[in-house]
């Protein structure tokens, strides 16, 4: 059974997804704080570079279990593993102007969240759960928007860059 969390801010709207979790309420309450943190966070980078800052934006993200992400991995990058985050852009290119401009809502697309990469992730980098969540929420809506790291050198520093603008938007928060 799907289970949805519904955040709307000015211009945004986060819908948080995790059907295969039978969450405590604390850790809900962790999710909670965290897209409340975000959701500001992302419209102003929007703001500040002019991606879509006169649309309203949906963004999908979604909790998954390991076989859910490793089979999506494989299925659509060819890549037989699990993953950390999976992003589905469903807009051309954002950054470059190519989206449904006639639509009065832009739908950017789905980020697909690994929970046990996650939580290893943070243990391997010495940070906390919430904020791994929140490094792989802003690397997956970087992707949507249509920026790739894995292009060259120089788009993972651009990439780079604007995720430590925006998580320390979030951090001030």
């Amino acid at each position: 059974m799907e289970k949805e969390i519904n955040f709307e801010f000015d211009g945004l709207e986060i819908n948080f997804f995790f059907e295969d979790f039978n969450f405590k309420e604390s850790e809900l309450k962790l999710f909670e704080k965290s897209l409340q943190r975000l959701g500001p966070s992302l419209i102003k980078f929007c703001n500040n570079y002019q991606y879509l800052s006169d649309k309203n934006m949906v963004l999908n993200i979604s909790i998954c279990n390991d076989e859910t992400i490793q089979e999506m991995n494989r299925d659509h990058r060819k890549k037989n593993k699990i993953t950390d985050v999976l992003s589905f852009p469903l807009q051309e290119n954002v950054r470059k102007g190519d989206y449904d401009k006639f639509l009065p809502e832009i739908e950017l697309g789905d980020l697909y969240i690994c929970y046990s990469v996650c939580q290893a992730q943070a243990l391997e980098f010495k940070i906390s759960f919430e904020e791994e969540f929140l490094h792989l929420s802003v690397h997956g809506f970087l992707h949507v928007l249509g920026f790739d790291h894995e292009i060259s050198d120089e788009e993972e520093r651009i990439m780079e860059k604007f995720e430590e603008e925006i998580l320390l938007n979030v951090r001030s928060r």
